[in-house]
């Protein structure tokens, strides 16, 4: 059996029940982990099953057409962006290229890929199914299975200190398909798919904080391969990580000084392993390309103040829940930053019986850890602030299915124990099903036609590869990277200079209304064309394209080529 380090404490094995005897110790944590290894196992897959089932029906409209529609609001860039980072990194690497810079957009400048949340690991898990079906399925996967995963992983988690199955899986429920995630799930697939590693690192964390049971070269490595691969997948989740991390040490050494002195040498041990290797494996991806790299950024990525949870968002719903009067949304529509980002919301409900849980069991270890983890992570501004959301949930789903568990055991009413739970879960259930958008690229770019481009080529798209405008960029996801693209992107970066003649005539021809260029503009049009050694012009669909293929035509001196509704001018150099 297994040894568990109590510090000389005397703690009974298998008794879960002690743990709610004893005063905020270490050992009482050990003793109610100890518990779960009594309980049937079968629970495991059918909790995964479950929740699985439960992640696909709220993208049911996505996996009707799995392959031409995914996730997202209407006009939100950001599911674009993603699938353009799934595209990226398996061709990067194919073709020997540094994954973590390119200049096939923003050229010739380029992109430190550093700065923006490219996901290489998810690029290159999803690498087989991006390549052969496409990165609209791969970006699928990635959000439905986060929503299943991240909810399993906390039923795991929650059920080492918590009795009972069914009241930990609710607990898992609550993180993993929380409003956070619902929100986030928009447009964000790597803030989704991180929610993964925090139930794991917790997981991790309890090994080396409680019960010690590995040896710490072996836990080291774990924690470092999930630190790397968190790291690899949204570098902002994992700075966060660490920050919770500390928090919680801190926490359990301030309630346990006299646990201090046995438990350090293994903790350091375990960590210093892990901080090793993984200052090892990231050093060059964030110290030479990210901070001394090619177009690196100064200052805030975001406006500090702009993702931030408003206080009101606690209690008041958004679009994305289910019970969301319209007072409420005409309240929560004015919160700073987007629909994506208002992701703070607990409802009254549940912040009610968090706050009869603390005032009844205060001193319960479980209890009391993750209340003041909770209200501390949120007031910390290392990173997007709204974003440590995530942290709250999940210790919201440690009280829930603490306060479930221990109403059930206090009255055995089923009754009631259901009205509790309805209440307090009813205002979190999201607008099923979530928003989801039909993905259309013409045909052109994933056809041999688009060969009459040269391999490699520089292009200027119109729509032009601008802020918020991701025609260029899906064209050239979709064509497998066939060619460069003007224009910065909706990336984080230092735009080219001398293509401002470029791409505001790309701009305008994308309008409503594309207006004629004079003398003075074809002329510096032609210019900054022959300087950055394009190629080609190709013309998408857009409102008034005959009228804007007309005037390109007229720029460029002939007609172009037209291959449905793509028009195609190849240029001679």
């Amino acid at each position: 059996m297994p040894r568990y380090p109590t510090a000389g404490l005397p703690v009974q094995p298998h008794a879960v029940d002690n743990y709610y005897a004893h005063p905020m110790t270490v050992a009482a944590l050990a003793a109610a982990a100890r518990g779960q290894s009594q309980r049937s196992r079968v629970t495991l897959p059918i909790a995964f099953v479950a929740f699985t089932v439960l992640a696909v029906l709220c993208n049911l409209p996505v996996w009707e057409a799995p392959l031409h529609r995914h996730v997202g609001a209407a006009g939100q860039s950001d599911p674009l962006l993603s699938m353009w980072f799934l595209s990226w990194t398996p061709y990067a690497l194919s073709h020997a290229h540094n994954p973590f810079l390119t200049s096939y957009v923003n050229y010739p400048r380029g992109v430190n890929l550093m700065w923006n949340a490219s996901t290489p690991a998810l690029g290159v898990l999803l690498w087989p199914i991006t390549v052969i079906w496409g990165a609209v399925l791969s970006d699928n996967l990635i959000t439905t299975a986060s929503f299943a995963l991240s909810a399993f992983f906390a039923f795991v988690a929650i059920r080492r200190y918590v009795r009972g199955d069914l009241a930990s899986a609710l607990g898992g429920l609550l993180y993993g398909f929380s409003p956070y995630l619902m929100a986030q799930d928009i447009g964000h697939a790597q803030v989704v798919s991180s929610a993964i590693t925090i139930p794991l690192a917790f997981l991790l964390l309890d090994e080396a904080l409680v019960r010690q049971r590995l040896k710490p070269w072996l836990l080291g490595v774990l924690i470092a391969g999930l630190g790397i691969l968190q790291f690899f997948i949204f570098e902002e989740i994992f700075v966060s990580e660490i920050v919770a991390a500390g928090v919680l040490i801190l926490v359990l050494a301030c309630f346990n000084p006299r646990q201090v002195r046995n438990r350090a040498p293994y903790v350091l041990k375990t960590l210093g392993v892990a901080a090793a290797l993984i200052a090892v494996v990231i050093a060059y991806p964030a110290v030479v390309v990210q901070l001394r790299g090619p177009n690196r950024l100064v200052g805030y990525t975001h406006n500090p103040e702009l993702f931030v949870t408003d206080l009101l968002n606690l209690v008041v719903p958004t679009s994305t829940q289910l019970i969301a009067p319209s007072w409420a949304t005409n309240i929560s529509s004015a919160f700073t930053g987007n629909i994506s980002e208002w992701d703070g919301y607990l409802g009254l409900p549940l912040l009610v019986l968090v706050a009869v849980v603390v005032a009844r069991h205060w001193r319960q270890p479980m209890v009391r850890t993750s209340i003041v983890v909770a209200s501390r992570l949120p007031l910390l501004q290392d990173v997007q602030p709204n974003r440590f959301t995530i942290y709250v949930y999940l210790c919201a789903g440690f009280v829930l299915a603490f306060a479930i568990n221990r109403l059930w055991a206090w009255r055995h009413n089923l009754v009631l124990s259901v009205l509790v739970l309805g209440v307090v879960m009813a205002p979190l259930i999201p607008q099923l099903p979530l928003s989801s958008q039909p993905f259309s690229v013409p045909s052109y770019f994933a056809s041999a036609a688009v060969g009459e481009i040269p391999d490699g080529a520089v292009v200027l798209t119109v729509p032009c590869a601008c802020q918020y405008s991701m025609e260029g960029l899906t064209w050239q996801a979709t064509s497998k990277m066939h060619f460069r693209v003007l224009g910065a992107g909706y990336f984080f970066g230092i735009p080219s200079t001398g293509q401002e003649q470029m791409l505001a005539t790309a701009t305008a021809l994308a309008g409503d209304s594309p207006a004629p260029v004079n003398d003075a503009q074809r002329a510096t049009f032609l210019q900054e064309l022959r300087d950055v050694g394009a190629r080609a012009v190709v013309l998408g669909p857009v409102p008034k394209q005959a009228a804007a293929a007309g005037i390109l035509s007229g720029v460029l001196g002939f007609s172009p080529h037209s291959s449905g509704d793509v028009d195609v001018w190849v240029l001679n150099r």
